[in-house]
């Protein structure tokens, strides 16, 4: 993703929905997204949709009650919810079914 890109809200109506709701889950009200949405729309802007969503859950993950350590200016705060975010994706893909191969492997080694 180019992070000098634009995004534009009007073209992505339920892409931001989505992002509102998950903020509004974090931060825990209404009021205090008011309060906080200015970041997530900048985060929105300047990273689009499919990121500032991984930002997001990956501060739930974090148990973070704030958008303000996503809206740091150097960083951190995105690079730490990302990786929370990976580290749950990549921990689901060890819990899948096991290949065809080892199944077929496993069959063939039985009398």
């Amino acid at each position: 993703m180019n992070r000098n890109s634009t995004h534009n809200f009007t073209g992505s109506q339920p892409a931001w929905r989505t992002l509102c709701g998950l903020a509004v889950q974090l931060v825990g009200s209404q009021e205090s997204f008011k309060k906080q949405s200015n970041i997530l729309k900048r985060l929105f802007t300047r990273y689009g949709p499919e990121e500032t969503e991984r930002f997001l859950r990956g501060a739930l993950l974090l148990r973070w009650s704030s958008l303000t350590g996503l809206g740091s200016a150097d960083g951190l705060g995105r690079r730490m919810a990302l990786a929370a975010w990976w580290q749950s994706q990549n921990s689901r893909k060890a819990n899948l079914p096991e290949s065809l191969g080892s199944i077929l492997r496993k069959a063939q080694a039985q009398p």
